[in-house]
């Protein structure tokens, strides 16, 4: 786990980049590792995080993802982390968004237990399929869906209709590279195929996620009953 240096003072994220080098506080730059720190969520955690240390990253191809995610996570994660540490509202925020992820990784760990006494290689690919579908179902799914409603207030569009077809062949076409590669023993082909097959996964939660809002015909939210509601979620937890 890498860390970065925070200012004892409060400043802008704008001075981000300057002011990490400067000496302070040592935090993790993983901001889910920060706002579950020494709290109730910090054993679930930790569990979730020796699952990946142990289990997922013992295989060719949970090792492969995790290098290509890591890369991309920390890119602009501890930003995320910093903002955190110097802002409580932020903190919540984070803290309030994390909650369903780990019910969701939670999901994805059964899901890998349940089919790792057969292959570990294939748990570990539909483990990461699970976690990406539930998280576009969960967080992009109700974002994409009020997108819709307010492209079909001025042009008639669906995303659903003009998303599944693509989305459908970029899966297909993930599926086979992940063959493809532990047929040649490609480690570059691995790292392709999984990372595009976690991605169509998320793209196939958030359109099942999108076209069910949309069957129910879910009605906008009220902003200020929607904000009481998170008031509420949040003085709940730690």
């Amino acid at each position: 786990m890498t860390f970065i240096t925070i200012p004892t003072i409060t400043t802008s994220t704008g001075t981000y980049t300057n002011m990490v080098t400067q000496k302070g506080t040592s935090i993790t730059s993983c901001p889910v590792s920060y706002v579950t720190n020494g709290n109730r969520l910090q054993p679930f955690a930790q569990f979730l995080r020796n699952f990946r240390d142990n289990d997922i990253q013992n295989t060719t191809a949970g090792r492969v993802f995790m290098a290509t995610f890591n890369s991309w996570y920390y890119s602009w994660a501890p930003a995320l982390a910093y903002s955190a540490a110097t802002s409580p509202v932020v903190y919540r925020l984070v803290q309030v968004g994390v909650v369903p992820l780990l019910g969701i990784l939670y999901a994805s760990y059964y899901s890998y237990m349940l089919l790792a006494p057969f292959n570990a290689e294939a748990a570990a690919l539909i483990a990461g399929v699970v976690a990406a579908s539930l998280i576009g179902l969960a967080y992009v799914a109700p974002a994409a869906y009020l997108t819709s409603r307010l492209l079909r207030r001025r042009i008639r569009f669906n995303l659903s209709t003009h998303t599944v077809t693509p989305t459908a062949i970029w899966l297909t076409i993930s599926i086979i590279t992940v063959i493809a590669a532990y047929a040649t023993g490609s480690v570059t082909l691995l790292a392709l195929g999984t990372a595009n097959l976690v991605l169509s996964a998320l793209g196939v939660g958030s359109l099942a996620g999108t076209r069910a809002l949309t069957y129910v015909q879910l009605p906008f939210v009220n902003l200020a009953n929607l904000a009481l509601l998170v008031r509420r979620f949040t003085s709940n937890l730690p």
